[in-house]
């Protein structure tokens, strides 16, 4: 993943996704394609894969107590996904929603159950290659340094002095996580939306 990849901007509902893996709720990048930003999914004949999130399937029962703690987006994922999961790990978890065929790369789109984003969206990608690969902040997710979509940028420089600003986008590494990058893009002086990507993640550009 280039540091300058572009994150798809989000709607207002926070729904995030970039078209290079089947869809796009705010536009995005095509994988190996121009900047232009599209406003549908382009879905593929390609199913998305059964992760154990189809037929109605009630979420995993939480530990007593989980709910009175806010999950973080980082640095290993998002409270019980985690970056990496396979399709056997993630089998019968309940954790996933199917949204989005697998396009071009063969990534696939998904909800989280727990935060559903509006049709032709979605807020996590699968690659057959290395599993969740991204997850993007949706209903008000924050990183363990308190940044989120609404952050400014003076909040992200402080939170990751490392930060790579770019032309299309910004990246910062993940404390506690050298195999992740958190993706932003920023508009105005803040952040209009944010993943969290496997360094190596081939869904997006």
């Amino acid at each position: 993943m280039r540091r300058s990849a572009i994150v798809t901007a989000g709607t207002a509902a926070g729904a995030l996704l970039l078209a290079g893996c089947g869809g796009g709720g705010g536009g995005g990048d095509v994988k190996g394609a121009g900047t232009a930003e599209v406003s549908a999914p382009a879905i593929g004949a390609t199913s998305t894969p059964n992760l154990g999130g189809g037929g109605g399937r009630p979420p995993a029962p939480r530990r007593p107590g989980a709910q009175n703690r806010p999950a973080t987006l980082g640095p290993l994922g998002y409270g019980p996904l985690r970056l990496g999961m396979t399709a056997r790990q993630l089998r019968g978890s309940g954790l996933l929603i199917g949204k989005v065929r697998a396009g071009a790369t063969g990534c696939s789109g998904y909800d989280l159950r727990t935060h559903r984003t509006p049709k032709g969206s979605a807020g996590v990608y699968y690659s057959p290659r290395l599993g969740i690969a991204t997850i993007f902040a949706v209903g008000g997710m924050r990183t363990p340094q308190g940044i989120g979509v609404g952050s400014t940028l003076a909040q992200v420089q402080h939170a990751y002095p490392r930060v790579a600003r770019g032309v299309n986008g910004s990246s910062a590494p993940v404390p506690g996580n050298p195999k992740a990058v958190y993706s932003l893009l920023l508009s105005g002086g803040r952040v209009t939306s944010l993943a969290l990507d496997l360094a190596g993640q081939d869904c997006h550009n």
